[in-house]
């Protein structure tokens, strides 16, 4: 059995041809190799920007296919330095004696409508993200304790790009319903009459309003692992061989 091979660049069609010496029958194959760039179908992800309003999120995306992709996450929030810039003289920031931890989630559905989830291209995302930021205040020698909670539901543009062959960069920016919810607190102190001390009375009032909120973002991304849903390589033989003519040599006779 020979086995003759012609072949293009690596992620495209292959074809092997395979010719029996003995019948002259001729079999050919073409296997279809996915390039690359498209073969990782996980990522590992953080977002650069939420630093400045105080977040530090960690995310993760799986690819299901060319055309759709899901990431979530979870981050950690200390202060919101932008909320604190306009909104500095309120009681929540102005009486805090620090900034507590606390935890911060987000999910994102996104469509790529050329087909080319995590590689160079555009999609749409549809995005949710939940922010809370709490403080605390010093209160007759215990700590109360504030929230103002942040909660996005909106829409997204963004651009993934490969600068090599496991990293890839992603900038987005959006609209989003905005949810607030706020614990506005009042600390009131008084002259104990019988102690002669002061007292501080601590109490919290709830605030709930929609908004518009801005979506921006800049991610750094770690690729791995192949796609469970997509097999990397399609083998597609042809149904029959084909056959070689053999040629024949006449002798001439003298």
């Amino acid at each position: 059995m020979a086995l003759v091979g012609t072949g293009t660049a690596f992620g495209q069609t292959v074809v092997v041809k395979k010719r029996n010496v003995e019948t002259g029958e001729v079999y050919t194959s073409s296997t279809n190799k996915i390039s690359t760039n498209a073969s990782y179908s996980h990522a590992l992800k953080y977002n650069f920007l939420p630093f400045f309003i105080g977040e530090m999120p960690l995310g993760y995306e799986m690819k299901f296919n060319d055309y759709l992709s899901l990431e979530a996450g979870l981050g950690i929030t200390t202060n919101n330095s932008l909320d604190e810039l306009i909104y500095g003289n309120e009681d929540f920031y102005d009486m805090a004696e620090r900034s507590l931890l606390n935890l911060s989630h987000y999910a994102s559905f996104k469509v790529f409508p050329e087909g080319n989830a995590f590689n160079d291209g555009y999609y749409l995302g549809f995005d949710y993200h939940y922010r809370p930021y709490s403080k605390g205040y010093d209160v007759n020698g215990a700590t109360g304790r504030a929230t103002k909670r942040f909660t996005d539901i909106g829409l997204v543009f963004g651009f993934q790009g490969r600068p090599s062959d496991q990293i890839m960069l992603d900038v987005y920016a959006g609209i989003a319903q905005r949810h607030i919810n706020w614990d506005r607190p009042t600390i009131t102190q008084y002259i104990d009459p019988l102690s002669g001390d002061v007292v501080a009375d601590f109490s919290i009032q709830n605030d709930r309003y929609p908004t518009l909120g801005g979506l921006l973002g800049f991610k750094l991304s770690y690729l791995f692992g192949s796609s469970i849903f997509q097999s990397a390589i399609t083998q597609k033989p042809s149904a029959t061989p084909t056959k070689k003519k053999s040629k024949k040599r006449r002798r001439r006779r003298r």
